[in-house]
């Protein structure tokens, strides 16, 4: 493939990995920390944070200067992270980085030592670049963060289960449109206690006793690598996926009674855990493209997060009897094990390609521009990681027994 395919030219990108990070963390009491000239970080919090006008949370930007990027003046970053610390009382502190940092070998793992020796509280720090996605961000953040404050059960994991883990619920995969409720509400209604949500709506303390939990329900990529740790350390199965339409949602919440980790993905949970270091440090995006059919298809569903996309496909199958359907996964840095039944396709060229095959295309209404006057084609879906808050008014509720009533409304 030849480097002009691998530009960009009318798609946009999905929210990098620093921005999983303060994503992920936003509402658990930590300082959060964006290494990155001033400035930068208005695009995290304008665009792909909603929270950040209705709930406080301390998500600064280092203020990285020219000359302490060329001479890599940490200490500077130490000494106002300290200062912070004795205004804030913040719990933990989190340190992650854009691309001039990750250039010039920032060490994130060491500042944090230091900063955590200077100001007597944890702190973390991220390998990021400001290139990967939000997905490995986030799934570090969640997996780091309950490493150093899960508590130790009480008691072993029982079956049938009642009380859940939900995993990897952010706005970055739902939105602040009532998605998230819907799956609260899905689990207290049905005879279960939700024990901790990972991390929308949530206390530091509720996600203290985690550990205690019967089954853990991964609702997003960003949960997977929790959820395989959780697993090895205490014994808690987990279920991957997502609860669309009537029979979806009753089959979901049969799969989290019975601990049954193959629902959807098909998950032994005996499977190593997945590489997050080599999501974090290594990306062959150009390298990875898999499109396996030539065919025209019914429906190609593109998304940047994998169990929304094979929830959808199982959607689609039990609510409109379709099974022509075909996956598209843009991200190269997705947990491999949940996209061995998704095709992937991170260059501009090669998801025009794919669109061109299909008769309709459910995805975040940016792809549209891919194909100039076949835009009727494509259903709008968007995704908050994607394309941020600029069609935010068109999030659909699209979890839950109901979750047709949007794709209706749509015309579909």
């Amino acid at each position: 493939m030849s480097r002009l395919k691998q530009a960009q030219q009318v798609l946009s990108t999905y929210a990098v990995d620093v921005f999983g990070i303060a994503s992920a963390l936003y509402e658990l009491g930590g300082l959060i920390i964006m290494h990155d000239a001033s400035g930068c970080n208005s695009t995290y919090n304008t665009h792909d944070e909603p929270r950040w006008y209705d709930l406080p949370a301390m998500v600064y930007i280092s203020g990285l200067n020219e000359a302490d990027t060329i001479y890599g003046n940490d200490q500077r970053l130490i000494d106002n992270i300290a200062e912070v610390v004795d205004a804030g009382k913040p719990t933990f502190i989190a340190i992650g980085g854009s691309p001039m940092p990750n250039a010039i070998g920032t060490d994130y793992k060491a500042i944090a030592q230091m900063a955590s020796r200077r100001t007597g509280i944890p702190a973390f720090g991220f390998r990021t670049d400001g290139i990967h996605s939000y997905l490995p961000g986030a799934g570090a953040a969640f997996l780091t963060y309950a490493k150093e404050f899960l508590q130790a059960p009480q008691k072993k994991p029982q079956q049938p289960a009642r009380r859940v883990n939900l995993l990897g619920l952010t706005p970055l995969d739902f939105s602040v449109v009532g998605n998230a409720t819907t799956l609260k509400n899905l689990i207290t209604e049905n005879g279960f206690i939700l024990q901790s949500s990972w991390a929308m709506g949530e206390s530091p303390e509720g996600l203290a006793q985690a550990a205690n939990a019967d089954v853990n329900a991964v609702v997003s990529a960003t949960g997977f690598y929790l959820a395989q740790y959780m697993q090895e350390a205490y014994g808690i199965p987990y279920v991957c996926g997502l609860p669309m339409g009537k029979k979806g949602t009753a089959g979901w919440l049969q799969a989290l009674r019975d601990g049954d980790t193959s629902y959807l993905t098909g998950l032994t949970g005996k499977e190593k855990p997945a590489r997050l270091n080599r999501a974090l440090t290594k990306l062959d995006a150009w390298k990875v493209e898999q499109v396996y059919d030539d065919t025209p298809c019914d429906v190609l569903l593109i998304n940047g997060e994998p169990l929304q996309l094979l929830s959808m496909r199982q959607f689609l199958a039990d609510e409109y009897g379709l099974h022509d359907v075909r996956l598209l996964c843009p991200l190269a840095d997705a947990p491999e094990p949940l996209t061995t039944q998704i095709e992937t396709a991170c260059s501009e060229e090669a998801i025009r390609r794919e669109c061109r095959k299909a008769r309709r295309i459910i995805a975040d209404p940016i792809y549209a521009r891919l194909l100039p006057g076949e835009e009727k084609k494509f259903l709008s879906f968007p995704h908050e990681a994607y394309s941020g808050r600029h069609y935010r008014d068109d999030l659909p509720l699209f979890v839950g027994p109901d979750a047709r009533k949007w794709l209706d409304e749509k015309g579909f």
